[in-house]
């Protein structure tokens, strides 16, 4: 078989990234298609969510409070996954302080359609801590792949036994802990419980979000809706940015909360109630982290990269 000449190669790759960004353009259209018809449903039915809508006009403070610190809290949680796992994949180790301020900007930009966040991350890497594009890349895609998996053990889990969710929860993360006594599985072992711990806030940040509407879940209905956000989030194209998400939690709390005559419209409520949140506590630490990351990435532009790798640790 003949070899593709360079140049058939580049006319390859050039045309891979054309199809490549047409999908993401159409997820993203979806998205917005998505987004749109969720906040319609929700005006257009609100006679039929009234008892929602009366327990927002009097919110509980407190529970404000914590809908708002637990989307904080996830934000180092999230920058250990994937610090963990960047370490995984280019032996190069990033700070907490700084993968987190990179987490809430991505978190923000993630926000908008076709996963803007991810690649800019990706190219921090590369000018920062001279990481290469694939490696750094590899770390977002399979910290994606963990989240889609650990999503989709949660809700088995929380669906087969409702009534022992917390037990297969603790029984799951004591056979990931296991997991990390192989050498070869330690970084990612660890990667994928800090997912394992997020997930569990996830599930806290829904229960404020439900309760803020009237709404108490229990252990089973809050790792539902913590699986089918994680699920959701991690499909290419539309899981990343608006839409998509609150429809699958819309769903969900009529599939785990049948006895609400309106599920589906207080599901997708109480999903806007978290976007929202994450919208409160990121657009200020995103703003804050990309003044500090800009100019930490002119100070990089042309410089040799100053993250130590596990080789170089090891030789100190």
């Amino acid at each position: 078989m003949p070899s593709a000449s360079p140049e058939q190669f580049g006319g390859e790759v050039a045309r891979t990234g054309q199809r490549w960004h047409r999908w993401q353009l159409a997820g993203a259209i979806m998205g917005i298609v998505l987004l749109g018809a969720a906040i319609w449903l929700v005006v257009s039915q609100a006679q039929d969510a009234q008892r929602a809508w009366n327990a927002l006009e009097r919110p509980e403070p407190a529970t404000i409070a914590v809908l708002l610190l637990l989307t904080l809290l996830l934000i180092p949680v999230s920058a250990a996954a994937q610090s963990l796992m960047l370490r995984r994949t280019s032996g190069v180790s990033v700070g907490m302080g700084e993968m987190s301020a990179l987490v809430s900007l991505a978190t923000l930009l993630n926000m908008l359609p076709m996963w803007p966040g991810a690649i800019g991350r990706i190219g921090y890497h590369k000018v920062v801590h001279g990481i290469r594009p694939m490696q750094a890349g590899l770390a977002v895609v399979a910290i994606r792949l963990i989240g889609l998996f650990m999503g989709g053990v949660l809700l088995v889990a929380v669906w087969l036994w409702p009534a022992a969710a917390v037990g297969a929860w603790l029984a799951i993360l004591l056979g990931l802990l296991i997991m990390t006594s192989w050498p070869t599985l330690r970084l990612a072992g660890w990667a994928v419980i800090v997912k394992w711990v997020d997930l569990l806030l996830i599930a806290a940040r829904y229960v404020a979000a439900f309760a803020l509407l009237g709404v108490d879940l229990n252990t089973s209905e809050a790792g539902a809706m913590s699986g089918t956000s994680e699920v959701a989030s991690s499909v290419p194209f539309v899981g990343g940015g608006p839409g998509l998400r609150e429809w699958s939690i819309g769903w969900m709390t009529e599939q785990r909360i049948s006895y609400l005559p309106d599920a589906l419209v207080v599901g997708v409520m109480a999903d806007l109630l978290v976007r929202i949140a994450t919208l409160l506590v990121m657009l200020p630490l995103g703003f804050v982290a990309f003044r500090w990351l800009s100019r930490r990435l002119q100070s990089s532009a042309g410089s040799i990269p100053r993250s130590r790798t596990l080789k170089s640790e090891s030789k100190a």
